[in-house]
Formats: C-alpha cells, sequence, structure tokens
C-alpha cells in the first residue's frame, strides 16, 4: 500500500512538472500567444528650434505673376506629438502632427513687415532602433511621408505697391528623415535628442479681393520650406 502511494505521489509531481513545460494557450485559442520584447503602443513628443534654408519667392501678383527674390528666415520652432506601434525592438509605424514655423527675416524687392511662414503636417513615420546592449542607449533612424496644411501670415507683405493682409493656406505633400539617440530611463520611459529634416514641396497662397487690394485675386507663391530641427524628445512606451 506504502509503494502504491508513493506510486501515485510521483505520477502526480511528474504530470504537474509537465504541465507547467508546457506552452499556455489563451482558452479562445489552440495557437501559442507569443508577444516580441519591446512590442506594444507608445507616444512620443519632441520640441526644438528649427533653422530655415533659405529659398525663392516665386510669384506675386494677379494671374499668377512670376517673380524672383531670395527669401531669408529667422530661426524657428518645431513640436510634434505622435502615437504608434512598436513591433518589437527595432521596428515601429506612427502617424504624426505638428507644427513648423518661423518669421520671414527678409524678402529680396519685398517688405516682409513681420510675415510668417508655418506648416502644420501630419506624416506617417517608420522608424527603426537598435537597443545596445547592457546599457540605456537606443540609436534610432528613420523617416515619413505624408502632407503639410503650409500657411502664410502676410503682415502688410508688400513690393511698395500692392499690400497683402490676412492668412491664406495651401496644402501639399510633405516629407521628413531623422536620427537620434534616445536614453531609456526605465522600462516604459525614454528621454532623447535628435536631428530632423523637414521639407514640403513648393506652396501658392490666393488672396482674394479686400478693402486693401480691389480687383482680382492676388497670388503669392514661394519655394517649399527646408528646415534643419534639433530636437528634444519624449517617449512613453505602454508595456
Amino acid at each position: 500500500m506504502k509503494n502504491g502511494c508513493a506510486g501515485i505521489i510521483a505520477l502526480s509531481l511528474c504530470l504537474g512538472a509537465a504541465a507547467q513545460a508546457q506552452p499556455q494557450y489563451p482558452p479562445t485559442t489552440s495557437a501559442y500567444y507569443y508577444t516580441p520584447e519591446g512590442a506594444g503602443l507608445y507616444v512620443r513628443a519632441d520640441m526644438g528650434p528649427s533653422f530655415f534654408q533659405s529659398g525663392q519667392i516665386t510669384k506675386f501678383g494677379p494671374f499668377n505673376a512670376p517673380a524672383a527674390g531670395r527669401v531669408d528666415y529667422n530661426t524657428g520652432l518645431d513640436a510634434n506629438m505622435a502615437v504608434g506601434w512598436a513591433f518589437d525592438q527595432y521596428v515601429s509605424l506612427d502617424g504624426e502632427v505638428g507644427y513648423d514655423g518661423a518669421t520671414i527675416n527678409s524678402v529680396q524687392n519685398f517688405n516682409s513687415s513681420d510675415a510668417r511662414v508655418y506648416d502644420v503636417p501630419f506624416l506617417a513615420n517608420l522608424t527603426l532602433s537598435y537597443p545596445i546592449p547592457h546599457t540605456i542607449l537606443v540609436p534610432y533612424v528613420g523617416g515619413g511621408a505624408g502632407g503639410a496644411d503650409s500657411i502664410f501670415d502676410a503682415h502688410g507683405f508688400n513690393n511698395g505697391a500692392t499690400y497683402l493682409h490676412g492668412s491664406e493656406n495651401d496644402v501639399v505633400f510633405a516629407y521628413q528623415a531623422f536620427a537620434g539617440l534616445r536614453f531609456r530611463l526605465n522600462p516604459n520611459l525614454s528621454l532623447g535628442i535628435g536631428y530632423k529634416y523637414f521639407a514640403t514641396a513648393d506652396t501658392s497662397y490666393s488672396y482674394p479681393p479686400g478693402r486693401f487690394q480691389p480687383g482680382p485675386n492676388m497670388d503669392i507663391g514661394f519655394d517649399g520650406v527646408r528646415t534643419h530641427n534639433v530636437l528634444f524628445t519624449f517617449e512613453w512606451k505602454f508595456w
């Protein structure tokens, strides 16, 4: 009888160990459930100075009259928010909206009078990251494409004879490329610093007749913006 009890106990222990060694399945599926390390939802925010390359004015006047002149910008501001999904530690995809704008410093042959250009981008980004083993360092590189609502705030922009007042917008293609370094402070929180190049297609704004401008629509166009941005980043991962 003692040998029988001992055998039953030994069999029970073996079965329990075997059960623990088996993959665990969700109750509603027969497939093994596996989540890659680092996979999950995240949010990101970044902000920093934006340095605009010089451009050109391409038209000014009724009926898209051609114009020429160098456009120089003051240092501006770039700020963005993104929500995305990390497939693992290395690849993530997100949607981003933001702001990138600056006042115009000068336009050759025109009076800018504190006019400004700013963009509200809406982009899809792909990011590749590489967590360096046994450190908190995570270098990354990526790029994105989509569009931008580009806004020109005239503030009395003029050529000495014709004045533009108010704001007009143009929705154009936009893209960006970026790289940087994140510091993973804990499994959820990372802070970092990065560089981003942002660009848009050429823009065109049409001002309807008004108090200061009787007659046909006045059109003004610029080369697309090209900006170099230094960004300080915050990222929170939900896992």
